[in-house]
């Protein structure tokens, strides 16, 4: 029997007809005489060349008739018939309650882009100009308006600019969804190095910044895969999930059934814990035997929404409430028994508040370094309960607290049910801490000290704070922008009216995040977005989405040219040698208007009182330029170690630069 010989067919010199694969163009063209795959052929003869080409003609005109392709140019079995994937993803996001999706297209996730375009005022895209804009602005939207924010980035460059992003929602328990592309499943072998374009291993880069990574390589499965993705980002301690849709799946056509019950799947929290009755029993008997009780609460407050019980189980114990940052506006901040932000952030009085409790009870906050001085406060020995809906959080840094392993809303039900006979303590002297409250903040807003540029932060806060309303939230990028809003800001009604990056505490958060706020919010009320000049310029590129969507964002720069929390600490723990922190001065009031955005450039109180003026009943986006003091800064226990009482206290480790 004859050798069979390898013959590959091969176009003529002159331009060959091209065939359509199919009448979708989008699985593109075949030349005429040139085919993928070899035919073998027992002589290589020239008849037998020519008769190779007639039947792979044949084959392809019976493809091009035809409306099943045995498979497309990547490899995946796919039909005509049904809808692509990209157009199920959209369905199912809508029909879970999600309606806005932040992001950036690549050529890879058009298929989801083309299923969103299909939904006219059911669900859009916001386009931004940066991914890591987009994941920012999803994280901000998700803690906003209590549904899950979703992102979305091509493969390769696009997924990488999402890594700090997820960090942030990932360590601040924020649900996002990512969606990612990938490239082709036919091609696994050809990611590594970028063989394939933009390919390489995406999915373990994941692991460390969110709950879940998942990849869809069986379309049929999609349905299930996202429902699961919602139920991990939502339930328990909320976190950001990764859907990656390779390129060939997300363009594939599938006939699916009916869309399965996911209704408000993408709200938050899923589901609420209660708490063991013999911890609780424990708590509220410690609750009755203390004398200066505090309540502590921190963002997962806000997550759960417990308000109400916050405020009935302060005024019960007339208990102080403070805060960490992410906590802030957990109770009125003009309730008598408010007494705002603890930790490196916060006020002095706050923070005596904190050391001389003789019991904290942690709500929702995970006591983490910030919030306790570098896990110094409260005292060795003082008792603590630690309220909590992930148990490996409760005792990690305290060890010894007492357990309440829930939901916070429903573990503060639960406490004021079974400590209905809970007395008010008897150990403070709330009118002593207040008056000290409004001695600091008057002195540190004193418009008299410094009034014009280069203006002290405090100053300017207590000017902004005179013009804030009971319809404003405040976005503040990180770094000491985040504790000058979390300071000096004083907002009416408890609410989630304050939000900042505590989770990384990347510069660059609060422009995108402004974005997602004021879109949570569809533009009820102004957005007050308080940056530092080093960490605007991270992301100024989103003035130009403020001014495409008209977005009711009055930006405040506090423009010193500095990289100010660096230069600080250069200052005083590195013999004030400094190295890489001051910039060449910038007029972001001139940027802006290229952006199109009104700007203000200020150098005195009075031209910040007259850009507020002006913006009180304005619309759309502004910028307003504030030259401020480099060397003002609302750190506590970063610089110097905070402030001793009478009593004794023994450290619980060794404090550091960053904690003492």
């Amino acid at each position: 029997m004859r050798p069979k010989f390898l013959i590959w067919i091969r176009p003529a010199p002159e331009s060959p007809p091209r065939i359509p694969l199919a009448d979708d163009p989008g699985l593109g063209f075949a030349c005429l005489f040139t085919i993928s795959t070899p035919f073998y052929h027992s002589t290589p003869t020239e008849g037998n060349v020519r008769t190779c080409r007639q039947r792979v003609l044949q084959e392809l005109l019976a493809i091009r008739h035809s409306r099943e392709f045995p498979k497309n140019r990547k490899g995946l079995m796919t039909s005509k018939k049904g809808k692509r994937v990209g157009e199920r993803l959209a369905e199912l996001l809508m029909a879970s309650g999600i309606d806005r999706v932040f992001g950036l297209p690549g050529g890879q996730t058009l298929p989801l882009y083309d299923g969103i375009r299909r939904f006219p005022g059911r669900i859009s895209h916001v386009l931004m100009r940066d991914e890591r804009s987009a994941g920012y602005a999803a994280d901000a939207y998700a803690r906003m308006s209590g549904r899950t924010g979703v992102c979305d980035g091509t493969v390769g460059p696009g997924a990488t600019n999402l890594i700090s992003p997820l960090a942030e929602a990932f360590c601040s328990s924020i649900p996002v969804l990512a969606i990612i592309s990938d490239v082709a499943l036919g091609w696994e072998h050809r990611r590594t190095r970028g063989n394939a374009s933009q390919a390489l291993d995406q999915m373990d880069m994941f692991k460390p910044v969110s709950k879940w990574q998942v990849r869809v390589t069986d379309p049929r499965s999609l349905d299930a895969i996202f429902s699961q993705a919602l139920r991990v980002a939502t339930t328990g301690k909320p976190g950001p999930v990764v859907l990656c849709v390779p390129d060939d799946v997300g363009s594939t056509h599938v006939e699916f059934g009916p869309l399965p019950e996911v209704s408000n799947a993408a709200s938050y929290p899923r589901f609420r814990m209660a708490p063991d009755p013999a911890d609780l029993a424990r708590a509220v008997a410690a609750l009755s035997q203390a004398r200066r009780p505090v309540l502590l609460v921190g963002g997962g407050g806000h997550i759960s929404g417990c308000y109400d019980q916050v405020k009935a189980l302060a005024e019960r114990l007339q208990a102080p409430v403070i805060s960490s940052i992410s906590g802030k506006g957990i109770i009125s901040e003009r309730h008598p028994l408010a007494f705002g932000v603890t930790g490196t952030f916060g006020s002095p009085v706050a923070r005596n508040i904190h050391r001389e409790a003789d019991l904290v009870f942690f709500i929702g906050c995970k006591a983490g370094q910030l919030t306790t001085f570098g896990y110094q406060a409260p005292d060795a020995g003082t008792p603590l309960i630690h309220l909590e809906i992930d148990p490996e959080e409760v005792g990690r840094n305290f060890p010894g607290s007492l357990p309440l392993v829930a939901d916070a809303a429903v573990g503060l039900d639960a406490v004021l049910a079974a400590g209905e006979g809970l007395q008010p303590a008897t150990g403070w002297d709330l009118a002593r801490y207040a008056n000290a409250r409004a001695r600091w903040y008057k002195e540190m807003t004193d418009p008299a000290r410094e009034p014009t540029a280069p203006l002290r932060a405090q100053a300017i806060m207590g000017v902004i704070n005179e013009y804030v309303t009971d319809t404003d939230t405040a976005v503040a990028d990180a770094s000491l922008a985040s504790g000058w809003a979390a300071c000096y800001l004083t907002f009416a009604t408890a609410g989630r009216r304050s939000v900042a990056p505590r989770g990384l505490a990347g510069l660059g958060w609060g422009s995108p995040a402004a974005v997602g706020v004021a879109l949570a919010r569809e533009k009820r009320g102004r957005i007050l977005h308080f940056a530092g000049d080093g960490g605007f310029s991270y992301s100024l590129q989103e003035m130009e989405v403020m001014t495409r969507a008209q977005l009711p964002i009055v930006t405040f720069i506090f423009n010193n040219d500095t990289l100010g929390w660096i230069k600080h600490v250069q200052r005083d723990h590195y013999d004030q040698n400094y190295i890489s922190t001051d910039y060449s001065h910038i007029d972001f009031a001139q940027v802006a208007r290229g952006f199109g955005l009104r700007s203000y450039n200020v150098t005195t109180l009075d031209d910040l009182r007259g850009a507020l003026e002006n913006e009180q009943d304005a619309t759309g986006p502004a910028l307003i330029d504030i030259i401020s003091d480099q060397w003002e800064t609302p750190v506590q226990g970063l610089f110097e170690a905070p402030a001793e009482s009478e009593r004794e206290r023994p450290e619980r480790e060794p404090a550091t630069a960053y904690s003492a």
